[in-house]
């Protein structure tokens, strides 16, 4: 391998895993560049949600989803986590 080709590859790689490690959704040619560089590793965290994307279960949490929307719901923002909100 070349210098330009062993460059290329790593840059090839950290963006592997950024994606795997820190993006929720994915596109479809990130989901292809996951699948390239690791297909096992895709196949147990990336699941087709329609239209070209792909959920990251890696990185992806229910509680989060579930701390956002609560928030989103009721308009107060860091009432999910503090045990003493509901306290008088």
């Amino acid at each position: 391998m070349t210098e330009e080709s062993n460059y290329l590859a790593e840059q090839e790689y950290r963006e592997y895993m950024r994606l795997i490690n820190s993006v929720e959704i994915l596109t479809q040619a990130e989901y292809e560049l996951c699948k390239k560089w690791d297909a096992g590793e895709a196949w147990k965290y990336l699941n087709n949600i329609g239209e070209g994307r792909w959920l990251n279960c890696n990185v992806y949490s229910e509680y989060d989803h579930e701390k956002r929307q609560f928030e989103m719901e009721t308009g107060v923002v860091g009432s999910y986590d503090d045990p003493n909100y509901l306290r008088a």
